[in-house]
């Protein structure tokens, strides 16, 4: 792909050309590359990576849209790049290169921002236009996308396989002449966000805000001056240029007026939380629109520490920064004033401190937020990170603290860390600024910081949902995995980093799409429906004829389908985040059979004989407002109904139809794990609702009925299973029976037994031959020698059954080789030993007594137990006599 490949002009929106600069080209890795090492590859041929504009003196610098696998590249000398160069580079690292594109600007205007390079990789063909995709693909060498091209309207966007043999300029000149409308993908050289780098002198320094996300944060918010940060230290210089207070403060010794410093300490986390934005000088600090609110220690004594926090509650601050800690404090003295500042609304930040070791009082209290320390590496911050500073690491674990179990909320930056100082000698260091504070006591204010800019975005959260946004839109950084926890109900986390490093812009931006599990479900994870039923109440509703009536409380109105005939689903979804979502995008699947546990994505999203997509009406809204609600539409065709029902003749059946929706701004599901069951109780972003496919022409009184459904989950590695069977309205005379080994042929579309299992499991007594081996032995009547080769196995038999069965309500039986289990009280628990990764096929029969008279009804709820006690799933079937 030469230079000479590349048109020197190109038209414009504007209605005249953008032009060729030949002395810059984008590069795209095939994968994310360093950028030091990109730096040595350019340099090799006279390039420099393109980053902020040196040139550019104004007030709004620019930054360069350099990601992890593309690099904007320019020539040191502002040469053209000629086809030689051009072809060298292309052959020297073929093997990293995806492509390397040209750049043009705006022919009137060479300003930065007018910069972009158009994809030589894909091209966008008019939907309407393009004839047939697959003679397109194949005479072209273009390869739809079908994700991209599904959320545009008028464009199908197309993949280029081959751009060496030819690239995007070329092909789009071909299609052209078949009169197919073909676009560019225009890539700009300069990120278009509307934000400032802040003019603030020291700014460039501070790596702990572009390691946040700071810059894109601003956006949306640089704080309020009607928010107010107490930082409970040693007092701040009030007289500093680049800080502002919302009063004096107070000496904690004496109670009174002023809040000057006692010491350095506090002057630094002052700055680090809110030193003033954008006023040309110094730093800037994380809420620099805020005000600060000085309180300083005489003696550090936990009689200070309980009225500082009180005077903090009492004087209009929402947010308390404590960057210290000390185990030797009685808990007895500050625990109440912590109890009363979070009563009243109060965010607590406190640092975890800097031993290594487990983390310090205050922050063992589970009502506050501990504050740990990441280095420039986003890990925690270690005496063996690359920071230089391996005196010291970040307190870490998680504890039980009056039997509630805590740890590490989330972590900041802490090291190296430009600040404000107390000014002239009296400081760290001479002048107004200290270039290396650390320690958590750097990172605490930071968090402090981001709490003062989400209160000021969005003043009507409470305490608790100010510390459930940033927990759960950290980044998720470190070498460290991240596990869903019990206790810790804001996702994935590990007792290093918490939930993870805090990000500004992903706290400001947050949306919180759901679906409701049942009506009063508020999108605190777990949800938690009377009961416990999450499949018989979701905002998903069923009905016979398009008539929008959305009640989902009343099962008559929102699980029948019915036979024969189109069938259409309604999905009411709700932004409960404080930003408006972006990009909403409802889905669903119908699983036709009762399946007591689901796994994500594969049944939420799979589509196959196991799984039925319904057809979409509406499913994707561009913007859901806070607090808004959206009714997304499908249709399920009588085909599809005849599938959900036609098999079962004596078994009336329950499909299940499972919900989830996605939003490009729902960060917490972005980065959510689902290790944990059960995923519609623990997400709020995935529903389900059991279904009844019904037949007006059906006597539903005939006797005995059964309610199949299947047990287990071929995702499940559990060993222990539990059935709990409720049958909260006994019929006198009325017989249960559950039936552990249900025929498979009662689920024909179900793959009990599936060849990519991934736990098959070895038995610890297995006899593995390491080398070839012979072995006189006798088969019958026959003697001989057996050879056995290299890796030869003998293995114990597989456990293909349920074993250690333990009932409690009822009785085992067996008949004719089954095992069967009579339901004799209303709630019956079945306690089981099963195959990891196995689903297993059951049902609960009902017979009638003779005494039953039309009205009464039978209903079943079945739920299934995972070994550590939770249920994971569960099914209702109501029978009625008619």
């Amino acid at each position: 792909m030469l230079m000479k490949r590349f048109p020197k002009t190109l038209p414009s929106q504007k209605g005249h050309e953008s032009v060729l600069d030949e002395s810059r080209i984008l590069m795209s890795f095939r994968q994310a590359t360093d950028p030091k090492e990109v730096d040595n590859i350019a340099n090799q041929f006279g390039f420099t990576v393109e980053r902020y504009d040196d040139r550019d003196q104004r007030e709004f610098k620019v930054q360069i849209n350099n990601s992890s696998d593309k690099f904007w590249l320019r020539d040191l000398e502002g040469r053209p790049v000629d086809d030689q160069r051009f072809a060298a580079f292309e052959k020297n690292f073929d093997d990293l290169i995806e492509y390397l594109a040209p750049v043009y600007h705006d022919a009137d205007n060479d300003d930065l921002r007018e910069f972009f390079a158009p994809a030589p990789n894909t091209l966008l063909l008019n939907k309407k236009r393009a004839g047939k995709s697959a003679e397109i693909d194949k005479e072209f060498g273009l390869q739809i996308d079908e994700k991209k091209s599904r959320y545009l309207s008028a464009y199908n966007y197309y993949r280029v396989e081959d751009v060496r043999r030819a690239n995007a300029f070329e092909l789009k000149e071909r299609l052209e002449k078949l009169q197919t409308q073909v676009q560019f993908e225009k890539i700009p050289m300069v990120k278009p966000l509307a934000t400032t780098i802040p003019n603030d002198t020291l700014f460039v320094d501070q790596w702990n805000m572009t390691q946040i996300n700071a810059t894109a944060a601003w956006d949306i918010s640089t704080g309020s001056n009607t928010e107010i940060i107490c930082v409970l230290d040693e007092g701040c210089d009030l007289t500093h240029p680049d800080l502002r207070f919302s009063e004096d403060g107070i000496n904690l010794g004496t109670m009174l007026p002023p809040g000057s410093p006692t010491g350095n300490h506090g002057t630094a986390c002052a700055g680090v939380a809110a030193a003033t934005f954008n006023n040309g000088e110094g730093v800037a600090g994380l809420a620099g629109n805020c005000l600060i609110m000085p309180l300083a220690f005489a003696t550090w004594s936990d009689v200070e520490v309980a009225n500082g926090i009180n005077y903090a509650t009492t004087n209009g601050a929402r947010v308390i920064s404590m960057s210290f800690g000390w185990n030797a404090w009685n808990p007895a003295i500050i625990d109440p004033e912590i109890q009363n500042a979070f009563n009243n609304d109060v965010v607590m930040c406190v640092a975890t401190h800097n031993q290594n070791g487990a983390i310090t009082y205050p922050a063992t209290n589970p009502l506050v937020m501990a504050c740990g320390a990441s280095s420039i590496d986003d890990n925690r911050k270690s005496p063996t990170t690359p920071d230089g500073e391996n005196w010291w690491g970040s307190n870490f674990g998680d504890i039980s603290y009056g039997g509630v179990r805590t740890g590490v909320s989330v972590v900041a930056p802490g090291v190296q860390i430009p600040t404000t100082d107390r000014q002239g000698a009296d400081g760290y260091d001479p002048g107004n600024y200290d270039m290396t504070f650390n320690g958590t006591s750097s990172a605490t204010p930071l968090v402090a910081g981001l709490v003062a800019l989400v209160r000021s975005q969005y003043p009507t959260l409470t305490n608790v949902q100010v510390r459930s946004i940033i927990e759960k839109t950290a980044a998720k950084g470190g070498s460290l995995a991240y596990t869903n926890m019990p206790d810790f109900p804001n996702g994935p986390r590990n007792e290093e980093m918490g939930y993870g490093r805090i990000d500004a812009f992903r706290a400001l931006d947050i949306a919180d799409l759901m679906i409701k599990d049942w009506a009063g479900d508020d999108g605190i994870e777990p949800s938690t429906p009377p009961g416990g039923d999450f499949w018989d109440f979701s905002d998903i509703v069923v009905r016979i004829n398009d008539d929008n009536v959305f009640n989902p409380s009343n099962p008559s109105q929102s699980k029948n389908v019915e036979k024969g005939q189109p069938n259409f689903i309604y999905i009411q979804v709700t932004n409960n985040g404080p930003r408006e979502a972006r990009n909403v995008v409802v889905d669903c699947r119908i699983t036709p059979y009762v399946g007591l546990q689901f796994h994500y994505p594969t049944d939420w999203t799979l589509a196959d004989a196991m799984h039925v997509q319904p057809a979409s009406i509406v499913s994707t809204f561009g913007t859901l407002a806070p607090g808004a609600t959206a009714l997304a539409k499908f249709t399920i065709s009588a085909a599809q109904t005849d599938s959900l029902y036609g098999w079962q003749n004596d078994h009336p059946w329950h499909p299940c139809l499972l919900a989830n929706v996605t939003g490009d701004n729902d960060y917490s599901f972005a980065t959510a794990s689902f290790d944990l069951d059960p995923l519609s109780q623990l997400k709020n972003n995935l529903s389900q609702r059991n279904l009844s496919v019904i037949d007006v022409l059906v006597d539903a009184s005939a006797s005995p009925i059964a309610f199949p459904f299947i047990a287990g989950h071929y995702k499940n590695v559990d060993r222990l299973m539990e059935l709990v069977i409720e049958n909260p309205r006994a019929l006198a005379g009325s017989k249960l029976l559950l039936n552990l080994n249900e025929e498979e042929s009662v689920f024909p579309l179900v793959k009990f037994e599936r060849e990519e299992s991934k736990h098959e499991e070895k038995c610890e007594d297995d006899l593995i031959f390491l080398e070839a081996t012979k072995v006189q032995t006798v088969f019958g009547c026959s003697s001989g020698v057996l050879t056995l080769e290299k890796g030869s196995r003998f293995s114990c038999s597989k456990k293909n059954s349920l074993q250690a069965i333990k009932v409690t309500g009822g009785e085992i039986v067996v008949r004719d080789g089954k095992t069967y289990v009579e339901l004799r009280e209303r709630k019956v628990v079945v306690q089981m030993e099963k195959e990891a990764g196995k689903m297993y096929p059951m049902s609960v029969s009902c017979q009638f007594g003779s005494n039953a008279k039309q009205g009464d009804e039978v209903i079943l709820v079945v739920s299934q137990r995972d070994q550590r006690g939770k249920t994971v799933g569960g099914a209702t079937a109501i029978y009625q006599i008619k």
